[in-house]
């Protein structure tokens, strides 16, 4: 399922639109008769319908499917786009090839993993931490650690 259009800045050309779900090729593969792109989720789904370009209809198969050629794959990857986490109050805007690196360090990542600083230590996603409790987290920690003890001395 392609990138929605309105994440990007400018003008997407249409050449760069999935023909399936509208939105900017994500993966994109490509039908080597005709030559029309899609998104590889998108015409992998479409394919469990029918054998068929959603396009002009002519027969092609998932074994059909190619790489879409570098020209697209650059003009693509050029493409400005809004992070992920704009929802969150991330204002970056990226390289489309550059996106899954810049979400991995992201700050607004609410899946960011985290140490808590008020005194257990665990790491945990971002989102997670303002539910956490240090001490049901430790109290589990010694239970697990009393329970495998007592295993130990029964063998």
């Amino acid at each position: 399922m392609g990138y929605d259009v309105t994440r990007f800045q400018g003008d997407v050309d249409e050449d760069l639109i999935c023909p399936i779900c509208s939105g900017v090729l994500e993966e994109p593969v490509q039908a080597p008769h005709c030559e029309h792109a899609f998104c590889n989720a998108c015409i992998t789904q479409w394919f469990s319908q029918q054998q068929t370009c959603p396009v002009d209809r002519s027969v092609v198969t998932v074994a059909h499917l190619r790489p879409v050629p570098r020209i697209m794959r650059n003009m693509l990857s050029k493409l400005q786009i809004a992070c992920d986490n704009a929802v969150f109050g991330c204002s970056a805007i990226v390289r489309l090839d550059n996106l899954m690196s810049h979400l991995s360090d992201c700050e607004h990542n609410p899946k960011r993993p985290v140490t808590c600083e008020q005194g257990c230590g665990l790491e945990m996603p971002k989102d997670e931490l303002p539910n956490h409790n240090c001490i049901k987290h430790l109290r589990s920690v010694v239970q697990q650690q009393q329970t495998r003890i007592a295993e130990l001395e029964k063998t």
